[in-house]
Formats: C-alpha cells, sequence, structure tokens
C-alpha cells in the first residue's frame, strides 16, 4: 500500500467520524479548565487531615502485596506432582 493512498484512507474515516450527528462540544475558558476541582461533601474529612486516609491506603496495599506473593507459589502441590511424575 503506497504511503498516499494510506494517507486518503486516514482523511476518509477521519471524515466519517465526523459525523453531522451533533454539534461540537462547548469550549471551556481556560479559568475554568484551570481552575482547583470542587471537593465532594464526603471527601472534605480527607481534605481535613489525610493522615487515616494515607494510613488505610498504605495498609490495604501491604495487604495486596502480601496476597500477591502468597499467591506466587505453585498451583499444583508438591506431593499430587510427584504423584503425576511416577
Amino acid at each position: 500500500m503506497t504511503h498516499t493512498l494510506r494517507l486518503a484512507l486516514i482523511l476518509v474515516a477521519t471524515l466519517a467520524a465526523c459525523g453531522g450527528e451533533g454539534d461540537y462540544p462547548e469550549l471551556l475558558p481556560t479559568s475554568q479548565l484551570l481552575a482547583e476541582p470542587a471537593v465532594p461533601v464526603h471527601a472534605q474529612t480527607a481534605v481535613a487531615d489525610p493522615a487515616p486516609v494515607e494510613a488505610a491506603t498504605i495498609s490495604r496495599a501491604e495487604a495486596l502485596r502480601a496476597r500477591a506473593r502468597a499467591l506466587q507459589g505453585p498451583v499444583v502441590p508438591e506431593e499430587l506432582r510427584r504423584a503425576a511424575m511416577r
């Protein structure tokens, strides 16, 4: 496939994606895009004191790492593997 044909196919696919189903989304002002996000009500305590959230997150991560290490062992028990090799 030639380079020109590839570019033509890309152009046709791009134009096909720009269907007339709706208007373009409304553009937002830069000040709104760069503004600090509003913190939901349920997260206000975490903003005020992030230490408990960080501790819970670290604890959960350690538990998941321990579980992952436990799952790295062999799937078939050693005695069953030996019996199958006989």
